[in-house]
């Protein structure tokens, strides 16, 4: 193995081994890997339009290794880069189309939603579940235009971590927690 000096600037930027026609080959690498992955994606669906899952993170996490590495590479053929992001997407759309079949897969794979305020009381059980801090809640109520807790009815962690929230009636809330004052505090 060859010892590489540290520091060297023009092996950092321009590298000792490649001459300036493999710089152009890097450049038909990136073009051709980015449309084969953008057509690919595209039959995947549309579902990189919403927020995605863990799953989907993994996806996107190894797609995007599977891409690199063939656009940088001189030792990755083309066709390696390719035939991984196919059996990547194959995959993904299989396990899609079970997700649909099988509910208990789709609960494993995305979560279920999670009760965070029930008659605007927290639930502490399910703010350990989601790991969300008291205070973090509050900002996302905030957010959302909640003033007090105790106008929420109930307030659900969803699979895609956004908070759905319904109010209560105009005539059933109670006062439970202001949460402008509990940001504001004494400041006010």
């Amino acid at each position: 193995m060859e010892k590489i000096k540290p520091f060297d600037w023009y092996r950092i930027f321009l590298g000792r081994e490649n001459d300036a026609l493999f710089l152009l080959e890097i450049g038909f690498r990136v073009a051709f890997i980015y449309l084969f992955a953008v057509l690919i994606l595209r039959f995947m669906g549309k579902r990189g339009n919403r927020s995605l899952s863990m799953f989907e993170n993994v996806l996107i996490i190894a797609l995007g290794s599977a891409i690199g590495d063939s656009m940088f590479y001189p030792k990755v053929p083309l066709m390696y880069a390719c035939l991984v992001i196919l059996i990547i997407v194959g995959i993904s759309r299989l396990i899609q189309y079970l997700q649909v079949k099988i509910k208990r897969l789709n609960t494993f794979l995305d979560g279920k939603p999670i009760i965070l305020i029930k008659n605007g009381e927290l639930q502490s059980a399910g703010l350990k579940d989601s790991r969300v801090r008291e205070e973090e809640l509050y900002g996302m109520l905030r957010v959302q235009g909640i003033r007090d807790l105790g106008a929420v009815e109930c307030a659900f962690l969803e699979r895609s971590g956004e908070l759905s929230v319904f109010k209560f009636e105009a005539d059933k809330k109670g006062s439970k927690l202001n949460l402008i004052q509990e940001v504001l505090g004494d400041n006010s």
